[in-house]
């Protein structure tokens, strides 16, 4: 594995967890945000925060199965 797909997977990794958080713990700015704000006014909070859970799941599953070879299909 080379460097760029190291450190783009790496970064696929700390996003999702990021994501997953910012979900997990309702930051009120993460969904003050405009262009979450759109997601917001469209289905709702609670929904939006489902979505962003299940984005944030996904991207640190690729990126850690990525870096560590989990040999998950995904």
């Amino acid at each position: 594995m080379n460097e760029d797909s190291t450190l783009l997977n790496g970064l696929f990794l700390f996003f999702g967890l990021v994501l997953f958080a910012a979900s997990l713990l309702n930051w009120k700015y993460f969904f003050g945000l405009r262009k979450a704000q759109i997601l917001v006014n469209a289905i709702g909070l609670n929904a939006t925060r489902v979505i962003y859970a299940l984005l944030g799941l996904l991207f640190a599953a690729v990126g850690a199965n990525q870096l560590f070879g989990l040999g998950i299909a995904l």
